[in-house]
């Protein structure tokens, strides 16, 4: 997407549903082999401290990291589970995000503020940002560390930016669309686009180019001003999952998706292109799964503990991780779909809160 396609073209509005299911056809491939999946979970029976489950990352060693909201973090690795929380140096047990920098230094984000973990000490030191509720974090090509925050009536909010030797905040006054931020993402030009929440009501995208902001809301296209998930698809176009479907722009143009096209359910909260080219939707009614051709939905009954997807992730062997919310006492964890010809563990290789009920005000990012 060009410099020249953030100029905003109200006037042409979305377009035509079909149209986005041709886009995907471009970049996608058919599942000819058409594989059935082998399902397994991983929940507190099996190991996990806590079935509410924000995010999951795999590390470049392949261990894949959990963070739960009330449990800690999880590290999965030569098939067992171990456990960090407070008293291995976390700022909170609710831990939002993971991931790791250019020096293999794992980064984990609280709702009390960021963590690094010191290998050889086995625990996590403070790394900033201390009281302030982080939701999503992210290291852009020069290694700057990019934090999205919420609670902005309780710890500040805003987005902060960390270069390695210093913070800077931005803030509504710099062009910021909202102090709730749930989502930090850097397209393929090095600009950064994020999310927001603002209490529910959203306050759309917002895009830094490196000196100012640009917003984007439902009156240029958006289908909501919620914006949970996004990323940039091999043709350059950005995809946002909203609650009321998914908005994709480029070119000055903005196409939707909705469950009339396909998906399973409109709230989307993760989006993911697979190693076999097939596009995943987690969202608050199960999974949606598109190869170009197909549509296929996996939910409680065929797979999934829980139907809230919260996050997707393939390792290095190709099974897929998803990380749900529960929606009763009990319920929720992970779960992994493997092929038949992706059976092996990763032992074998070593290679918003949200309470209780179904019908609720929505989670954080």
């Amino acid at each position: 997407m060009s410099d020249r396609s953030l100029r905003r073209r109200t006037s042409r509005g979305p377009t035509a549903r079909s149209e986005v299911r041709d886009l995907m056809r471009r970049f996608l491939e058919e599942d000819e082999r058409s594989e059935p999946l082998e399902w397994d979970s991983f929940t507190t029976a099996n190991g996990l401290p806590h079935n509410w489950i924000y995010d999951v990352f795999q590390d470049s060693a392949g261990r894949m990291w959990v963070g739960t909201w009330g449990g800690g973090l999880a590290v999965y690795e030569d098939g067992a589970w171990r456990a960090y929380s407070r008293r291995h140096g976390l700022a909170s047990d609710a831990v939002t995000c993971i991931r790791q920098d250019a020096h293999g230094v794992v980064w984990a984000a609280t709702d009390a503020g960021l963590n690094r973990f010191d290998e050889a000490a086995d625990r996590f030191v403070g790394a900033g940002l201390t009281g302030v509720s982080i939701l999503n974090i992210h290291f852009d090509r020069d290694q700057n560390l990019w934090a999205g925050c919420w609670r902005a009536t309780r710890t500040g909010g805003g987005l902060h930016r960390f270069d390695g030797r210093r913070w800077h905040a931005f803030s509504k006054k710099e062009g910021l669309p909202s102090l709730e931020v749930l989502k930090v993402f850097e397209d393929s030009h090095g600009r950064i686009w994020v999310g927001t929440y603002e209490h529910g009501r959203g306050a759309g995208v917002g895009c830094w180019d490196g000196s100012s902001w640009q917003q984007f809301t439902h009156r240029d296209g958006l289908l909501d001003d919620c914006v949970y998930s996004m990323f940039e698809d091999p043709e350059g176009r950005m995809w946002f999952g909203t609650l009321k479907g998914v908005s994709v722009y480029g070119n000055g143009s903005w196409h939707r998706m909705t469950t009339a096209d396909g998906l399973v359910h409109d709230r989307v909260y993760a989006m993911f292109i697979d190693a076999e080219h097939r596009m995943w939707f987690g969202t608050e009614g199960g999974v949606s799964r598109f190869d170009g051709t197909n549509w296929e939905a996996f939910t409680r009954g065929s797979g999934l503990v829980e139907n809230l997807v919260r996050t997707i992730v393939q390792d290095r062997d190709g099974g897929l991780w998803f990380g749900t919310y529960p929606y009763a006492r009990g319920k929720g964890g992970i779960s992994r779909a493997r092929t038949p010809r992706h059976r092996r563990s990763i032992a074998e290789t070593t290679s918003a809160y949200l309470p209780p009920g179904p019908r609720r005000k929505l989670p954080p990012g």
